[in-house]
């Protein structure tokens, strides 16, 4: 049985009536693993202390020793649960693979099974034993398949958070937060910890989150961008060296700058055409809740003409063409291309 929403599994953890297997993964690996541990501390005591709760990793795990583990019987307890994290199924012969399917049918009803792919990624296109892993699950147990949450629903979460640490967030403070960490959710929430804690139980503003921050990629991109708009050789130079010294993809930073130059064409073609905000964000409904990105655009949109956006644009892909089709220095064509994109930039100035 497959389950791919949170409702759903919340509900289904709620009601305690545990199945003998479970596998849980998805594209993001903090909720894979908050319900993969809600699950197992639903069941039984996780401390370490308990007699009923058996952990493995991909290091550790045998066949032997699961086998050995689930079929031990509860003490003082209703279940057993045994807890494998990121099991290395690609790395397994045929004949491995075939011993544990055949078992997971015979688990016994006193014990549940999880296997949680936390840092694995689960992709049957990719490789076709995953079809094979996940067809067994599927049979014998229950699927937890966690997607990523929307830039909206991840707001909602901080601005509640905020209320149980004594402190706020409004919504528009917390989309600019996700807009400068990224929504990878484990740091997200450890940048928000200290987030918090430096507001003092005051209201969070965007001037905090610029002063305690740590920027994502993305968020250091569009500064570059902004500096090469704003003329900032000394800036844009300054940024694209710390991208390079922290090994940042070189197609990574040119498609994030990509990006921001069609953010500022749609703002600049909106604008021509009497349009507003709202009439791009249901035109392009990826902007929703990232609306401050349409009017930071807007503003760079002002100071450049449509001919210099589509020449900027047209730099960006010949810089992508360059990276991806030439054994030339990355790291050469990226300061080509910011040079470039600074001179036709400056035209109208």
């Amino acid at each position: 049985m497959l389950i791919n929403d949170e409702n759903s599994i919340k509900k289904h953890i709620r009601q305690g009536d545990f199945a003998s297997l479970y596998f849980v993964y998805g594209d993001e690996s903090y909720l894979s693993s908050f319900y993969a541990n809600q699950l197992a501390s639903s069941i039984t005591d996780t401390s370490g202390m308990s007699f009923n709760y058996y952990y493995f990793d991909s290091e550790t795990v045998t066949f032997d020793s699961v086998y050995e583990a689930c079929e031990s019987l509860p003490m003082m307890s209703d279940r057993v649960c045994v807890f494998i994290k990121d099991f290395p199924f690609l790395k397994t012969t045929a004949d491995e693979l075939k011993q544990y399917t055949e078992y997971l049918p015979s688990i016994p009803s006193t014990t549940t099974l999880i296997f949680l792919m936390a840092t694995t990624e689960v992709d049957e296109k990719q490789n076709s034993k995953w079809k094979t892993v996940l067809d067994s699950m599927n049979r014998n147990g229950v699927i937890f398949c966690l997607s990523k949450r929307s830039d909206s629903q991840v707001a909602d979460l901080l601005v509640r958070s905020a209320g149980k640490r004594n402190t706020s967030i409004s919504k528009e403070t917390a989309d600019y937060f996700i807009s400068v960490v990224g929504n990878e959710m484990t740091v997200l929430l450890n940048e928000f910890d200290k987030l918090c804690a430096f507001s003092g139980g005051n209201e969070i503003t965007r001037e905090m989150v610029d002063e305690i921050s740590i920027r994502s990629v993305e968020a250091s991109v569009f500064d570059l961008t902004t500096a090469i708009n704003n003329g900032k050789a000394d800036r844009a130079f300054e940024i694209l060296s710390e991208l390079i010294k922290n090994k940042t993809e070189h197609t990574m930073i040119i498609g994030t700058i990509a990006f921001g130059y069609v953010d500022i064409y749609r703002a600049k073609t909106a604008a021509a055409n009497r349009a507003n905000t709202r009439d791009v964000v249901s035109a392009f409904p990826s902007y929703k809740g990232k609306t401050f990105r349409l009017d930071k655009a807007a503003g760079s949109a002002r100071n450049l003409s449509m001919e210099q956006v589509k020449e900027l644009i047209s730099a960006v892909a010949e810089a992508d063409i360059k990276i991806k089709s030439f054994s030339m220095n990355n790291n050469v064509i990226l300061e080509e291309l910011i040079a470039k994109l600074i001179h036709i930039a400056g035209g109208k100035r």
